[in-house]
């Protein structure tokens, strides 16, 4: 059972990297296995801090709502980052291993079965975004370096900020579970800046 905070924190989350999904109260209550009015204390304490902005779609006291982040609150932006972070560090082992990528990305993606079933994982999956093409190369022989001293294969997936966005806008469902499941490794501002533009169209 989620407690509030951990709901919220949640629910943050999951309107950052669920982004296509549109989620309603009963949505977000089987998500977390929380009941519906838990979920709607929340979203109220949410808007009420001006993080979210809650519109019903029709009249009606029982509609249901868009929820949408509200991005004109700077403290949007610095929580998720914060939110992220705390995941990523539960991930030290990654974080170490792939040091030497972390000055070259704009942020670092770590998914797939290695998160959830390491021992049984038959590869270690990482999508870098870069917003200069030029590092492709750079990134390409530091992720041949790193491989040296892993048992497992490596599969890196290597994008520019756009070329990402572009997928993500064409609903590509490998790369939109990806985020939804992954771990942000490095780079958690740039990817809630990252995020951020595409929802207001800037990508």
């Amino acid at each position: 059972m989620e407690t509030d905070n951990n709901g919220l924190e949640n629910i943050l989350k999951i309107m950052l990297k669920e982004l296509y999904l549109s989620h309603t109260i009963s949505s977000l209550a089987q998500k977390l296995k929380m009941s519906r009015v838990g979920v709607w204390k929340i979203l109220k304490r949410l808007k009420a801090n001006k993080f979210i902005i809650l519109s019903p779609i029709s009249k009606g006291k029982t509609s249901a709502h868009i929820i949408k982040l509200n991005w004109e609150n700077i403290l949007v932006e610095k929580k998720l980052a914060f939110l992220l972070f705390e995941d990523a560090i539960k991930q030290e082992r990654w974080r170490f291993n792939f040091a030497e990528l972390e000055k070259h990305v704009s942020f670092l993606l770590l998914f797939g079965s290695i998160l959830y079933s390491p021992k049984d994982a038959r590869d270690i999956d990482i999508l870098v975004v870069l917003n200069n093409k030029k590092e492709f190369k750079v990134i390409d022989e530091t992720v041949l370096k790193i491989q040296r001293v892993q048992l497992k294969k490596i599969h890196c997936i290597d994008l520019t900020e756009n070329e990402l966005g572009q997928e993500l806008k064409n609903k590509n469902k490998a790369y939109i579970d990806a985020l939804s499941k992954g771990v942000i490794i490095f780079g958690q501002e740039n990817f809630v800046k990252f995020i951020k533009k595409l929802q207001k169209n800037e990508i």
